[in-house]
């Protein structure tokens, strides 16, 4: 795990499941990624009054989700990821810059004295299936070791390697070899952790320069 300047791995939340929900922990629960960009808006100009039920809702009945993707391709980001458990919550979630604009949710759900973890996305029904490095503590996570489940944890049979941020950047540079676009193609989020996206753009410069340095190698 690498060590980015002032970023505090050793941050812990004091619980996933708080008497009272921030507006980014709610925002959190609807499922499209687009849906909660708009709420989030409305949220900041008009508050809750503001806000529909198609918005707010978790999860769009089938003929809803087809309609919004008929309209465009990336309205449909997040909407075909599986429903939250009972008692679940998504704790950071990863955006693709896809047509469709994929997403990969990290969930934590509580059962008697233990938190379990799952890592899904939107292609679990054709095999995609994140096995994840741990999938149980006794406590919250830290920062580090939420960044550790996510560069421990990979698709079984995927030959990228690097877990699940670095490896769509491989992924990314395997088919075009601008660095820049790969990093904007993945980002991590959580209303969690604040410092996760920070942490990543941090390990995203180190990464340019190990590639850049090997390009540079490659044409001595």
């Amino acid at each position: 795990m690498e060590q980015i300047h002032d970023i505090d791995l050793s941050y812990r939340p004091a619980t996933y499941w708080p008497e009272a929900l921030t507006q980014e922990q709610l925002i959190s629960r609807i499922s499209g990624k687009v849906r909660q960009d708009i709420a989030r808006e409305i949220l900041q100009t008009e508050g809750f009054p503001g806000l529909t039920p198609f918005l707010a809702r978790e999860e769009l009945p089938e003929d809803e989700k087809q309609a919004w993707g008929r309209i465009h391709p990336d309205l449909m980001g997040g909407e075909y990821l599986p429903p939250l458990l009972d008692g679940e919550v998504e704790i950071a979630h990863v955006s693709l810059a896809s047509t469709t604009s994929d997403q990969i949710s990290i969930r934590a759900r509580r059962e008697d004295d233990v938190i379990i973890y799952r890592i899904v996305n939107e292609y679990e029904e054709e095999g995609f299936v994140y096995q994840p490095l741990f999938d149980r503590s006794d406590e919250p996570l830290t920062l580090g070791e939420l960044v550790r489940l996510l560069d421990g944890s990979e698709i079984q049979g995927d030959i990228f390697s690097g877990g699940v941020i670095r490896a769509h950047w491989e992924q990314c540079i395997e088919f075009d070899p601008d660095v820049d676009a790969a990093l904007q193609f993945v980002s991590a989020h959580s209303c969690f952790y604040p410092q996760l996206a920070d942490y990543y753009e941090g390990v995203g410069e180190e990464w340019r320069k190990k590639h850049e340095t090997h390009d540079e190698e490659e044409w001595d």
